[in-house]
């Protein structure tokens, strides 16, 4: 008896390690398999992004500085450019850009006011067209792919104005080869003020440079 209890036990016991192996080999096939459709998946997504990339967004810009109120451009823009390896893109940007319409009235003393003079800005839309060279250096390429970015160039209109801004910015893909785009930069950049009056007498358009805060989000492919 003691000895067919003990066979069964070794039985038991063998059978249990046995399917422990099994289960365990079962887990680091799954492991492998998964691992194995990541890495093509990632290679499949690098090749994907290579090559000639362009799409299309729009992009608000907040303009400010010390003493003045700023203007807000809103732009429509067409992206094109090169993504020469998984880190490197480098690229252009064209389109169309308008300016908020604002009034400036001079109440305060300071730098840009003075309380013995009567003047205002009054500044009506003004529509610029931008010339951006775009550069981007890519730390990872994932469903969410950050990056950094560098724009500048210039606008024209009545006046023209300069782009320089720095930013991070996400690329979100829906599928391998396409992507929503949403950036986010500071910088510089320049706008007409306005017309200046001075006692009823018109003066010339005043540019002013100041910062700049940059939302820009897109789509491309």
């Amino acid at each position: 008896m003691k000895r067919i209890i003990a066979l069964a036990l070794c039985f038991i016991i063998g059978s249990a390690v046995v399917f422990g192996q099994e289960v365990k080999d079962e887990n680091v096939k799954s492991i492998l398999e998964k691992n194995e459709q990541r890495e093509v998946y990632q290679a499949k997504l690098e090749d994907s992004m290579l090559g000639f990339r362009m799409g299309a967004e729009y992009s608000l810009r907040s303009f400010n500085t010390i003493g003045v109120v700023g203007a807000t451009k809103h732009g429509v823009h067409i992206v094109a450019g090169y993504r020469f390896t998984k880190h490197w893109y480098v690229g252009g940007i064209v389109g169309a850009d308008i300016t908020t319409p604002f009034v400036v009235t001079n109440t305060e003393e300071g730098y840009y006011s003075d309380p013995n003079f009567n003047y205002y800005y009054n500044r009506d839309d003004i529509v610029y067209i931008p010339v951006i060279a775009d550069i981007r250096y890519y730390f990872n390429v994932k469903k969410v792919s950050t990056y950094l970015f560098a724009n500048l160039g210039a606008e024209f209109s009545t006046i023209t104005a300069t782009i320089a801004s720095l930013g991070i910015g996400f690329d979100i893909h829906t599928t391998k080869d396409q992507c929503v785009n949403v950036g986010l930069g500071l910088g510089l950049g320049s706008w007409m003020s306005g017309e200046t009056t001075y006692q009823k007498k018109p003066l010339e358009l005043d540019p002013v440079d100041g910062f700049v805060f940059n939302l820009k989000v897109g789509y491309s492919f």
